[in-house]
């Protein structure tokens, strides 16, 4: 005898709030393309690899958070080193949406430090947005 049972059926949804938008996740890049940039300088710590520009990367998952409650970590004004593939360039701007002091660099740069920038003086974490050129 063969016994049927029915079950009720639950569907759950789940909702973010209208006013978040979703975090941009990034790659996977190809190892020959584009740039990488990395938390620390000296090309260490959590990285990302992107060949494409990214105008807002306070929407981008990574490893920083600036102190609010609830805050998702992102990339923005977390970048400490930039490695450059040949043929590629990077465009380094100070605010999101390609606005602010910028700066370009054409090959490797172990630590923002030293490069002059807007934020102490410097472009260590101080990037908000970038594009990305194949030359």
């Amino acid at each position: 005898m063969i016994i049927a049972r029915t079950f009720p059926l639950v569907v759950l949804i789940l909702m973010a709030p209208a006013c978040t938008e979703p975090l941009d996740t990034l790659g996977p890049t190809p190892a020959d393309q584009g740039i990488t940039f990395y938390l620390h300088a000296g090309f260490a710590g959590p990285s990302q690899a992107v060949n494409i520009d990214v105008e807002d990367l306070g929407k981008v998952e990574g490893p920083c958070s600036h102190g609010e409650e609830g805050e998702k970590p992102t990339w923005s004004d977390c970048i400490s080193s930039l490695r450059i593939m040949p043929g590629w360039s990077a465009t380094l701007y100070q605010d999101k949406e390609f606005h602010g002091r910028s700066v370009t660099v054409t090959a490797d740069a172990p630590d923002l430090n030293v490069l002059p920038g807007p934020c102490d003086r410097t472009f260590n974490d101080c990037v908000s947005s970038l594009k990305v050129t194949r030359q």
